[in-house]
C-alpha cells in the first residue's frame, strides 16, 4: 500500500499558507453571496444556519436536506449547497493537512485515527483495490462522520493523493446529497399537503436514525472483536 507521510510532501505546492487557509472560506462566502440573490432573506439565513450545523456532528445531510426543503429551500439548491460545502471542506483538508496535524486537540486525534486505520488496512490489503470507489461510497452514504473531514483522513490513510481524495469527496458529496434531495422531492409530490411534509420528514429522519444506529452497532461490534 502506498505511503505518504504528510500531504504537502507528495506534491510540489508553492501556494502561500494564507492562501491555502483562506481560499476555501472565500469560496463558501462567494457561494452564499450568489445564493442571496435567489432566496428570500429568511430562507437564506436558515440555509446558512443549516450549513453551519452540517459542519458540527452529529447532524448529517439526511437531516439537513429535509429540514431545508421543509423550510422552502429548493431541493436542488439544498443538495448543491451541501455538496459544495463538502468540496470546500475537502479542499481545506487537502491543502492544510500538515497544519491540522499541529492543532492542539484535533491533531493528536487525527494521528491516532490514522494509526488505527493503517493497522486495519494492513491486515486487509485487498481494500486498496477498492480505495477510489470505496471512498466515494463512504462519503455519499449517510453514516455518522462520513463527510469531507473524515473522508479526507480515510483517503490519506489509503495513500491517495490530494487530487484523488478531493475528487472522491466531490463526487460522493454530489451523489449523496442529490440522492437524498431527489428522493424527498419525489415523496413530497406523493404527499403535497402540509401533513405530507411532516410525514415525509418523519420518514427520512427515521431512515437516518436507523442507519446511524446500524453503523454505531457495527462499529462497537468491530471494536469488541479486535
Amino acid at each position: 500500500m502506498r505511503r505518504i507521510d504528510a500531504w504537502g510532501d507528495d506534491e510540489i505546492d508553492a501556494r502561500p499558507s494564507w492562501l491555502k487557509v483562506s481560499v476555501p472560506f472565500l469560496l463558501c462566502g462567494a457561494f452564499l453571496a450568489v445564493v442571496w440573490f435567489f432566496l428570500p432573506a429568511e430562507q437564506w439565513l436558515f440555509l446558512v444556519g443549516m450549513l453551519v450545523a452540517y459542519v458540527v456532528p452529529p447532524l448529517g445531510r439526511e437531516t439537513i436536506i429535509p429540514a431545508c426543503i421543509l423550510f422552502g429551500v429548493p431541493w436542488w439548491l439544498a443538495a448543491f449547497s451541501l455538496a459544495f460545502l463538502d468540496f470546500a471542506g475537502g479542499l481545506f483538508m487537502a491543502w492544510n493537512f500538515p497544519l491540522i496535524l499541529r492543532l492542539p486537540y484535533f491533531g493528536p486525534w487525527v494521528r491516532r485515527f490514522m494509526e488505527a486505520g493503517r493497522t486495519f488496512l494492513d491486515r486487509r490489503p485487498w481494500l486498496e483495490r477498492l480505495y477510489f470507489v470505496g471512498l466515494i461510497a463512504f462519503v455519499s452514504l449517510p453514516f455518522d462522520g462520513s463527510g469531507s473531514i473524515v473522508g479526507s483522513i480515510v483517503g490519506r490513510m489509503l495513500g491517495m493523493t490530494k487530487t484523488e481524495v478531493l475528487s472522491c469527496i466531490t463526487v460522493g458529496g454530489l451523489i449523496g446529497s442529490f440522492t437524498i434531495a431527489l428522493g424527498i422531492d419525489c415523496v413530497l409530490n406523493l404527499f403535497p399537503t402540509r401533513a405530507g411534509l411532516w410525514i415525509s420528514l418523519a420518514i427520512f429522519l427515521s431512515i437516518g436514525i436507523a442507519l446511524l444506529l446500524m453503523y454505531r452497532s457495527y462499529s462497537r461490534g468491530r471494536e469488541v472483536d479486535t
